[in-house]
């Protein structure tokens, strides 16, 4: 477990202490909160209901994103972060050591990091997308990894929290997209 951590801890402080710049400096925190996204995420679904030729799908779509979220998100937060209680490499009794360090931005959160909660979310909903739209599955799956490093850039994650929630994520998306056709199968047969 030593060996893992301390591989964890290098590649936390390559990505946020030695690949960096002032521009990202600036723009990663503010992509990594949800309050960036609200009106874009609120005009983009409005436009994807508009633009797309089966709207009743692009509805159910939409409809499963917001289930996947109200599951991912409490199941990250309260059960797998409580369950293994990994301290964030910015938690004031566990600063990562070695190497430089760089937290940017207030953390409004816990202390405890593993899995990533936008990670989580994030590949969920990516995988769910996928899952309906499998030919635009590198976008949905770049867009997720994006906001996963953007959580290790800013400092409040290690990059095995990001790894961790991007599995968990994709295995709950995956799960849900598989509960979607076995209860239309079961109960909406034509």
């Amino acid at each position: 477990m030593e060996a893992l951590y301390n591989i964890d801890v290098a590649i936390f402080l390559f990505f946020n202490a030695y690949l960096i710049h002032p521009i990202l400096d600036y723009v990663m925190p503010r992509i990594t909160h949800l309050s960036f996204w609200v009106i874009p995420g609120i005009l983009g679904a409005g436009l994807f209901v508009w633009r797309t030729k089966n709207r009743k799908k692009a509805l159910i779509v939409l409809g499963l994103m917001l289930l996947t979220v109200a599951i991912s998100d409490p199941v990250s937060s309260q059960i797998l972060k409580k369950l293994f209680a990994r301290p964030r490499p910015c938690h004031p009794d566990f600063l990562v050591e070695g190497g430089r360090f760089i937290l940017l931005g207030a953390l409004k959160t816990g202390f405890t990091s593993f899995p990533s909660s936008h990670a989580m979310n994030m590949f969920s909903i990516a995988t769910l997308y996928t899952c309906f739209y499998p030919k635009r599955w590198m976008y949905f799956m770049a867009f997720a990894a994006l906001i996963g490093y953007t959580r290790v850039y800013i400092g409040v994650h290690y990059p095995f929290d990001i790894l961790a929630g991007a599995v968990f994520g994709a295995a709950l998306g995956w799960g849900v997209y598989r509960g979607y056709v076995f209860t239309r199968a079961k109960f909406f047969k034509k």
